[in-house]
């Protein structure tokens, strides 16, 4: 009869253990994808918003578009900060912190530009990191993208 129950208790821990590393491997997926998704977003950002500026000279409702990419980018950086990384992915978390708070530092700076008249994209981004942050964001992707492997 103990041997019985010695047995279920051993079987009972690999398969709680087993558990934990499943849920370790999900939480790692999950991460990579949310990630991925972000550097995706902040590209696409990169892309866009210098044309939509450029456009906006001439177009002054076209401003409202670049708010909401701009306004769009602060909530998936928010999100960001907000995610809790998995065990493997700390340090490469701790450095796309780093790039999330000078890219938030930059979308604010671009927004109170655009408060205050200034539309035009060189100007707008001048003494911004902004689109220098998106690049070394994006240096970051071969890493996280090898987290779900």
């Amino acid at each position: 009869m103990m041997i019985k129950w010695a047995a279920a208790a051993g079987l009972s821990t690999i398969l709680l253990s087993g558990c934990s590393l499943l849920d370790e491997a999900n939480n790692t997926l999950t991460y990579t994808s949310d990630m991925t998704d972000f550097l995706n977003e902040t590209q696409q950002f990169a892309n866009e918003v210098p044309a939509l500026l450029e456009d906006a000279a001439s177009n002054p409702d076209i401003i409202q578009d670049v708010q909401t990419h701009l306004e769009s980018l602060q909530q998936d950086i928010d999100e960001v900060q907000q995610m809790e990384a998995p065990a493997i992915a700390e340090g490469v978390h701790g450095t796309l912190l780093d790039y999330s708070t000078q890219l938030e530092s930059g979308v604010n700076d671009a927004m109170a530009k655009i408060e205050n008249g200034i539309l035009d994209p060189s100007a707008l981004f001048e003494n911004t990191e902004l689109l220098q942050t998106v690049e070394e964001l994006q240096q970051l992707r071969t890493n996280i993208e090898q987290l779900g492997q």
